[in-house]
């Protein structure tokens, strides 16, 4: 019956996430993913040595799409796939941690229904199969410290080094299973055994095998360190950017008062003493140290880089320690209350979310805010292959290069060459042939009268539309609400040049 029960959870971590999967247009980031896969495996490598991620997303993104292409729908259906194998590996990780099947369905359930989960499988992006390898390579350890198989042991120490490859604070999350490690070897006594047998010397030997694999991406990392401290959009931290990220991971919410993110704050807190004094295994350490370590390490050595939708990894062990509360409720009803409130609530969040975005109605095939989507259709059927294609933001020019169907290369507006343009406006996949520098845009001779010129524009991110030569003249403009909402509205606005 448990397997028909996790079925059951499976099928609807799937529903949830394939929910309008496509209604949001590509952005930015993910226009990152789409261009990774287009070059050959050498250059892959280099330009995202120019950019600050590890490169194994990217790979398995490129495989998948040998088979599946790169449609948006493939490309995010990646991601959905990994998402949904987080609730299954998070169902063998508590099933193996506690031996308890309900309490293994109840946190898969926590899982498959977590709002900021669902958020991430929206994106092709790295998360979910980072929070995938969290959740394997927790169960692994777990698996290798009860066997004191070598063999559990390689895997454990290869799921670790692939959670390496794939985002940089993995390595926190990674950090807290060895902390977790240590304690078990302590506590069991298995230390003390011969030297053949000794838990600490196979803990020795995983974590060495993870940072020999490494070994490659080292130079890389360095690098990349550098260039993101050498400058980075992330805003800085303030006293309320904890609290805010406890309610984003625990029930996905944007725009909540101050006074909820006190409240939800100071119950997980009583939720997370509550779990660690009610549970009795060992094994309540990993959970609370999953949790609780990649926030102490960020907040105490890296606040430059706090930043909410990384902590996705570390919010995995939260779901699972509210399950473990609930789930040691001690009277039935009261625990069967709690736990469809539970549910309820982040149903409704879930739902809200959607609402807020407000892309289309439940049932609708009209999409009220398909923002660059809409945009490069409409370009696709009026640009002329002799026409110019300008875009005026970077944040938008990768995106509508995905878009792109009309033959005709875009070029990004730029005041500066590349060499001096951020890092995080996307020079890892830019050259000097993608950039239209004003003088040369502004320059009347590089022009004939009667062009066309199309420029590609948003009010997002606190964009504006660019200033164009006095002699050029609009004749037409239209514009497409993206979501969420802090993209904006996409402009194409149509030129002729007059003299």
């Amino acid at each position: 019956m448990k397997k028909f029960y996790l079925f059951l959870v499976l099928l609807l971590a799937t529903m949830l996430r394939w929910y309008n999967n496509t209604a949001i247009a590509l952005w930015h980031d993910e226009a990152f993913s789409a261009q990774y896969i287009k070059y050959g495996w050498g250059e892959m490598w280099d330009r995202i040595v120019l950019d600050v991620h590890p490169p194994l997303y990217y790979y398995v993104l490129r495989l998948w799409s040998y088979v599946f292409g790169n449609s948006l729908l493939s490309l995010r259906g990646m991601s959905i796939l990994f998402g949904v194998l987080t609730v299954w590996a998070g169902y063998k990780l508590v099933q193996k941690a506690f031996k308890n099947d309900g309490l293994a369905l109840l946190a898969a359930l926590f899982l498959a229904i977590n709002p900021y989960q669902i958020q991430y499988a929206l994106e092709a992006r790295m998360y979910t199969l980072g929070t995938f390898l969290v959740m394997l390579s927790s169960y692994m350890l777990l698996k290798a410290l009860e066997s004191r198989s070598k063999r559990d042991w390689l895997y454990y120490g290869l799921a670790a080094a692939a959670a390496f490859y794939t985002h940089y604070y993995l390595i926190f999350s990674i950090l807290a299973q060895g902390l977790y490690a240590l304690y078990a070897v302590w506590k069991d006594g298995s230390w003390k055994s011969p030297l053949r047998d000794n838990q600490l010397v196979n803990l020795g030997l995983a974590g060495g095998l993870a940072g020999l694999l490494y070994v490659p991406w080292l130079p890389p990392l360095l690098e990349q360190l550098a260039r993101v401290g050498g400058g980075y959009w992330i805003p800085p931290m303030d006293r309320w950017s904890v609290p805010g990220t406890i309610w984003k991971i625990v029930m996905g919410g944007q725009g909540i008062s101050r006074n909820v993110l006190v409240i939800a704050t100071v119950l997980s807190l009583v939720l997370l003493v509550y779990y660690i004094r009610r549970t009795v295994e060992k094994e309540k350490w990993m959970m609370a140290l999953g949790l609780l370590v990649p926030f102490a390490v960020t907040v105490t050595l890296y606040k430059d880089v706090y930043l909410d939708r990384y902590f996705v990894f570390a919010s995995l062990y939260m779901s699972i320690m509210v399950a473990g509360a609930l789930y040691t409720v001690s009277k039935p009803n009261l625990r069967r209350v709690m736990v469809l409130a539970f549910v309820g609530l982040s149903l409704y969040y879930f739902i809200n979310s959607w609402s807020v975005l407000a892309v289309r109605d439940f049932g609708s095939a009209v999409n009220e805010k398909p923002g660059m989507a809409a945009a490069g259709a409409y370009m696709t059927e009026r640009v002329g292959q002799s026409d110019r294609v300008y875009v005026g933001s970077s944040l938008i020019f990768f995106t509508y290069k995905y878009y792109n169907q009309t033959g005709v290369t875009p070029r990004l507006i730029s005041g500066s060459p590349l060499k001096d343009i951020p890092h995080f406006a996307g020079t890892a996949i830019m050259t000097e042939d993608d950039l239209i520098l004003n003088d040369e845009m502004f320059d009347r001779a590089s022009y004939k009268k009667n062009d066309i010129v199309w420029l590609v524009w948003t009010t997002g991110w606190g964009g504006s539309k660019p200033n164009v030569p006095g002699n050029w003249k609009a004749t037409s403009q239209e514009s497409w609400t993206d979501a969420p909402g802090f993209k904006g509205e996409v402009y194409v606005t149509q030129y002729r040049v007059e003299s």
